[in-house]
């Protein structure tokens, strides 16, 4: 069955039909952002429907705008893979990262309150706990809410969205490296100079540590893509392609 092969993804909670096809679509996004589905992954449309308790109308509508946006390729009307990134699209993603993740941190900086203090190290903490449990859907989950919660503190929405487009491309991705203590250790390197720069509101810190962050995962995959001998022949999203379900 399809519904096994999703990684940590939970059914929706109880749902306004008007509204259904927009929160899929929402939890479905979030889900790419973070890292429960893999590059490549086979899904179908009735698979998908009875993991999230929802219509395959509705999964349907939801994939359509996903697809325009390029998270997922149809191969039929009702099945579908998720997206990967060839060599230069992850370079490219990493370096739109670099620029706009280190903006919105700096921002932070300089926005951060006392709750916005609390709610930041509460999610660090958390972070640190997937880490050392090595639970790599814990720790991408939690890293995605990180992150997240402090670009919303920039109070740049605009940008923001530009970034949360790249994530989708990139955030099933880290699934092939979430598993790896090393990385993850490394990684709350990082995380701990991002919340020391927030606390201490340097700004430029803050930037300087994000990018260090990017950075290190954007390096540690593509070792593994070169280690697998795949990083030169991993499938491309197509946008607007014939065959989407009708």
């Amino acid at each position: 069955m399809e519904s096994r092969n999703l990684i940590a993804l939970l059914p929706l909670p109880s749902l306004v039909r008007d509204s259904m096809a927009d929160q899929v679509y929402r939890h479905l996004r979030d889900g790419l952002m973070a890292g429960r589905f893999a590059p490549g992954q086979k899904l179908t449309i009735r698979g998908l429907a009875e993991a999230l308790g929802s219509s395959p109308t509705s999964v349907r509508e939801a994939l359509r705008r996903l697809q325009a946006e390029g998270a997922f390729e149809f191969r039929d009307s009702a099945r579908l893979s998720v997206g990967s990134l060839s060599e230069a699209q992850l370079r490219d993603v990493r370096d739109a990262r670099v620029a706009l993740e280190g903006l919105l941190a700096e921002r932070a900086a300089s926005r951060m309150t006392r709750v916005d203090d609390a709610e930041v190290a509460q999610l660090y903490g958390r972070l640190q706990s997937a880490a050392d449990a090595v639970n790599g859907p814990a720790y991408l989950w939690t890293n995605f809410a990180f992150h997240r919660r402090i670009y919303q503190i920039a109070q740049a929405p605009a940008i923001l969205g530009a970034v949360e487009h790249f994530w989708l491309l990139i955030g099933p991705c880290f699934v092939l490296v979430a598993p790896d203590a090393a990385h993850l250790q490394r990684s709350m390197d990082a995380h701990r100079q991002i919340l020391d720069a927030l606390l201490n509101r340097d700004a430029p810190a803050a930037r300087a540590a994000v990018t260090d962050d990017i950075m290190q995962a954007a390096n540690c995959l593509s070792r593994f893509l070169d280690n697998a001998g795949i990083g030169r022949s991993v499938a491309v999203p197509r946008r607007g392609r014939a065959g989407a379900p009708a």
